[in-house]
């Protein structure tokens, strides 16, 4: 059981760190662009929408501007995105990202936790914080 969760793990980390040494329990920085950081986003968003009441419109990702990975007991993505209100509403939708943006502009900076074990396909929202972006 062991060697397979590492060779999950192993396999994992070689798509979402190419030609970078990780480190148990280090965050290192990852392109904001790669595969995995983006799909870590879209998740985060749609949770966020998903629980956000303090607004009646979804939000979606206007761009990633910092990802790090941190191995613990699964892997950490920590995410610094910009978000922008959109047309759609969030009793909608919880997914803005097929939707336009707003003209009464509104953009949010978040702070996002995204914890996933990929031998139990486990992927959480464990933190998650955003204010008014200026």
């Amino acid at each position: 059981m062991s060697v397979w969760v590492c060779i999950s793990l192993c396999a994992w980390l070689s798509r979402v760190v190419t030609a970078q040494h990780v480190m148990t329990g280090q965050p290192r920085e990852v392109p904001v662009n790669g595969t995995e950081v983006e799909a870590a986003a879209r998740f985060a968003v749609f949770e966020f929408n998903r629980d956000y009441t303090e607004d009646r419109f979804a939000y979606k990702i206007m761009n990633i501007t910092s990802a790090k990975i941190q191995v613990v007991a699964g892997i950490k993505l920590i995410l610094e995105v910009r978000l922008g209100r959109t047309v759609c509403k969030s009793s909608d939708t919880s997914d803005g990202e097929a939707c336009g943006f707003n003209s009464e502009h509104k953009e949010l900076w978040c702070h996002f936790v995204v914890t996933e074990i990929p031998w139990e396909d486990s992927r959480v929202l464990t933190q998650k914080r955003c204010h008014p972006y200026n």
